[in-house]
């Protein structure tokens, strides 16, 4: 049996109520009778997590380490730790969250470990039920170079095999938050996969291309927090003959739209107090002169209280839909860059800066300033 997941964002909420929220999935997984694990980026919520965070995940898998297997490795495109195999394989691509310019980064030193293979550009084959698995990885790169990479790869499925690529991407019409650039295509994917996992994406989708599907098993944790967070459940697929969705526990998430405090207080009644609070988060509209903190002291029990309020000021409207589309602070560092500046590479700058790498920021802009020079000398 395969088990096909993404996105656990291990380290999201971090000293909050929610920061035992994203190890819900890793329990599920270990009580899961799988063969082999493929996972589609974001095994971290940050670049450098926290030793606690780093060690929780090193236990996990671990864990999996002790388990048995079916799975037999074949081949593949690089050596690789053999530890990694020991127990049920977990392959693995890095994400966005997870990439460093230039520096190794988490899932790279869990490879070193043994813990994972970590695949980029590369393939690697198993045999389980005498039937060939090859799984084909492309980890992230900015976003305008993707098409471009994945071209430049050209990744072609093994003859006779199951073929299965991992990606995480942006892939119009799918992308993760309506500021970020796509560059990348469901037409741009290469043929005969019978299933490309794309990661990054946070709500689950299954969708036919060609002879295969493109799946995008989703976030096992809400970190967005928008309506739609609270409509699809989390969880992942799992490949076993047919292909499952197998839903995960999780805390609750409840999305309301009100207009006044009395709307707001009649949907809190109508809640049951719970041992695990529930998320809640309200938008109110056009009532900006609300008191919040009278209604958030007498309603704590019931959960989670997040209030978003829809402000009419110009000011305001820029703050509400920064919290609309729920961006982080290096989301939004990377929309400053684009809209202050001219600079090409501002995901790539922001990211030397975030890992305080100066050597990897002085060499980014020698090569755009020498490259503009050029550019203009050719004039």
């Amino acid at each position: 049996m395969l088990l096909l997941t993404s996105d656990f964002h291990l380290g999201y909420g971090y000293g909050t109520e929610r920061e035992n929220d994203c190890f819900f999935v890793l329990k599920e997984i270990l009580n899961q009778n799988s063969d082999l694990i493929l996972f589609g980026g974001d095994l971290f919520d940050s670049r450098v997590p926290r030793l606690e965070i780093l060690s929780e995940a090193m236990h996990f898998l671990s864990k999996l380490k002790e388990k048995k297997t079916e799975v037999k490795f074949l081949e593949c495109d690089k050596e690789i730790n053999r530890r990694a195999l020991h127990g049920i394989p977990f392959i693995s691509i890095y994400g966005n969250h997870e990439r460093r310019a230039n520096l190794i980064n988490p899932i790279q030193s869990l490879e070193k470990a043994g813990l994972l293979i970590n695949l980029h550009c590369q393939k690697i084959v198993f045999e389980l039920n005498n039937e060939k698995i090859a799984v084909h990885g492309m980890s992230y790169v900015p976003e305008k170079y993707a098409k471009d990479v994945l071209t430049e790869w050209n990744p072609k499925p093994v003859a006779g095999a199951k073929n299965i690529l991992l990606v995480h991407q942006n892939i119009e019409p799918f992308v993760y938050s309506p500021l970020e650039d796509v560059y990348l295509k469901i037409s741009d994917l290469p043929e005969g996969f019978d299933f490309i996992i794309n990661g990054h994406v946070h709500w689950k989708n299954i969708v036919p291309i060609g002879q295969g599907k493109l799946l995008m098993p989703g976030s096992t944790i809400p970190t967005q927090l928008t309506k739609k967070d609270s409509e699809i459940k989390k969880g992942y697929f799992i490949l076993d003959g047919e292909l499952k969705f197998k839903e995960i526990r999780q805390r609750e998430f409840f999305y309301k739209t009100v207009k006044t405090s009395e709307e707001i207080e009649e949907f809190l009644n109508s809640l049951e107090e719970k041992e695990i609070k529930p998320i809640i988060k309200i938008k109110i509209k056009n009532a900006s002169s609300l008191d919040l903190g009278i209604i958030e002291r007498k309603y704590r029990n019931k959960g989670i209280l997040i209030f978003q309020r829809e402000i009419e000021t110009n000011f305001e409207k820029q703050k509400t839909e920064i919290l609309r589309k729920q961006l982080t602070a290096e989301e939004y560092g990377v929309k400053l860059l684009k809209e202050k500046s001219k600079f090409g590479d501002a995901d790539e700058l922001l990211n030397l800066i975030i890992d305080d790498d100066s050597g990897g920021v002085e060499n980014l802009l020698r090569d755009s300033f020498e490259k503009d020079s050029k550019n203009t000398t050719d004039l």
